[in-house]
C-alpha cells in the first residue's frame, strides 16, 4: 500500500506540472493520466518504486516504453517517492 506521504508528494509533482486531479478520480487513474500510460502500468510502477527498486526496473516491471514518458519526469517521481519514504522511516 502507498504511504500518505507518498500520495501527498505525486500529487504536489503533478500540480507542479499543472494536472490537477479530478473530482472523484482514483489516484492511480490521476497519476496514469498525468504520466500518460495505463492504470494497471501506474500501479506497477508506482508499487516498484514504493518497494526501492530503480526508476529503471520500474519501468521494465510496468512494461513502459521509455520513450513514451519523459525519463526527467520519471526520476523526479522516483526523487519524490524516495525523499517522502526518508521522512517517513523510523530515525535510530
Amino acid at each position: 500500500m502507498i504511504s500518505a506521504e507518498v500520495i501527498k508528494g505525486v500529487q504536489e509533482l503533478l500540480e507542479g506540472r499543472r494536472v490537477q486531479q479530478k473530482a472523484g478520480e482514483k489516484f492511480g487513474d490521476f497519476v496514469a493520466r498525468g504520466l500518460g500510460i495505463s492504470a494497471r502500468q501506474t500501479e506497477i510502477l508506482l508499487d516498484t518504486l514504493h518497494d526501492g527498486h530503480d526508476v529503471d526496473d520500474a519501468i521494465r516491471a510496468a512494461d513502459i516504453d521509455p520513450t513514451a514518458v519523459s525519463g526527467d519526469l520519471l526520476v523526479q517521481l522516483a526523487r519524490v517517492i524516495g525523499t517522502a519514504l526518508g521522512r517517513g522511516a523510523p530515525k535510530n
